[in-house]
């Protein structure tokens, strides 16, 4: 009995498959493989997030020049106006603004004035009007420091008097900044704008001049959209037409037309430029669109 019962068991061992050692092999090395790429992924992954976040929590050494002429309760009228001219109202309208928002990418808002500013001293509104750095140090996200930095100390101290004399508004915006997964990737790549990086650093003049007002707009205005001679593509989706060619297109009476409406030849809605003219630019004086006329058509 017992014989038999060995007989069995040693025919089923001789029957048996032998072990199919490159398909284990095989296997082993597809998870060492996909190990391998996880923690390249994972690397990877680490390495954009630092270099973002250490792209947004740098430490900005910006001094700014005082300015000579004052904040006063003399130049909020015209502040008022400026911060329309100047883009402010395009991104922070009235009580804050989404700018961006985008699966994966994130979302970018643009703060309640009403309520920041009282935050913040004249020295500081300054500071990041004309260099990008926040009260703590770091830089503001693509506000355009690059063409704010160029406004005249007295159009400067217009705004200041303007958004300091607002009543607190409620959040438009109830959430905030945050970012996404392309956003860090654009944010460590540079593919988003770091305003405290892209500010001027020499001072500009204290008060408009009066000789060359257009090139003085057009720098510190226009050139936030547009370059002079080439087409520009932000890499966002903006495209926009090289600036002296586009505005010799068109007649004084037809840009002052644009200006005031956002309306292009023949009646055309021109998106984005539509909406800023229609917001900003028709705050514009009839002088100042004329001498934005004058001087790229000269120039």
């Amino acid at each position: 009995m017992k014989r038999a019962v060995f007989e069995r068991r040693v025919n089923m061992m001789s029957n048996a498959s032998p072990p199919n050692k490159p398909a284990g092999r095989f296997r082993r090395y597809a998870l060492r493989g996909i190990a391998g790429l996880a923690l390249i992924a994972a690397t990877a992954a680490f390495a954009v997030w630092g270099t973002a976040q250490w792209r947004l929590h740098t430490q900005w050494d910006a001094n700014v020049t005082p300015l000579k002429v004052q904040p006063s309760a003399s130049l909020v009228a015209e502040g008022e106006r400026a911060f329309r001219v100047f883009g402010c109202w395009g991104c922070h309208h009235d009580a804050g603004n989404v700018l961006f928002e985008a699966p994966n990418g994130g979302r970018l808002v643009a703060p309640n004035i009403s309520r920041r500013a009282a935050d913040y001293s004249v020295v500081e509104l300054v500071r990041l009007i004309r260099r990008g750095v926040k009260q703590d140090g770091t830089t503001a996200i693509v506000m355009p420091a690059s063409e704010l930095g160029r406004m005249s100390d007295q159009d400067v101290a217009a705004v200041v008097s303007y958004v300091r004399s607002l009543p607190e508004r409620p959040d438009e915006v109830t959430s905030s900044t945050q970012w996404g997964p392309l956003g860090y990737i654009a944010l460590a790549s540079g593919k988003v704008d770091l305003s405290a990086a892209i500010a001027p650093t020499s001072d500009p003049p204290v008060v408009r001049p009066k000789e060359g007002e257009g090139e003085y707009l057009v720098s510190a205005i226009c050139r936030g959209c547009h370059e002079l001679d080439t087409a520009y593509d932000n890499g966002f989706g903006m495209k926009t037409p090289p600036l002296r060619a586009m505005v010799k297109a068109y007649s004084l009476d037809q840009f002052r037309h644009l200006m005031r409406t956002g309306e292009g030849a023949g009646g055309r809605d021109l998106g984005t430029m539509t909406r800023v003219a229609q917001t900003g630019f028709s705050y514009f004086t009839d002088g100042e669109i004329d001498a934005i006329h004058h001087y790229l058509n000269a120039s």
